[in-house]
């Protein structure tokens, strides 16, 4: 009977520093999770940021690629929201772009 209680205490044991070993081995894992997962925040803002730059950058290039036609009808007394109608530009961008030409001659 003594050497069965020693054998059954012996992998009770072992199953303690099992599970122990498991406990300890889940925490790592766990605080290695939490590190790559602020990785991929960061790495998600840096993409939001990239695209809301690439859209700011396109809607840039557009309408400078459009600032002679405006500022010609603008210079020649056109209303903004003529100029808006004739360019299919919206107004904002029209006043974006006077806004954008004031800033050019300034310098």
């Amino acid at each position: 009977m003594e050497m069965m209680d020693m054998t059954v205490l012996g992998l009770l044991a072992l199953l303690v520093i099992i599970l122990l070993m498991l406990v300890g081995r889940n925490s790592k894992l766990a605080k290695e999770n939490k590190k790559l997962n602020e990785i991929l925040d960061v790495k998600n803002v840096t993409i939001a940021n990239y695209e809301a730059s690439r859209v700011a950058v396109k809607d840039v290039i557009e309408n400078f690629s459009s600032l002679d036609d405006v500022m010609e009808l603008i210079n020649a007394g056109e209303s903004k929201a003529s100029v808006s109608e004739k360019l299919g530009i919206p107004v904002s961008k029209i006043e974006l772009i006077i806004k954008f030409d004031k800033l050019k001659k300034r310098d």
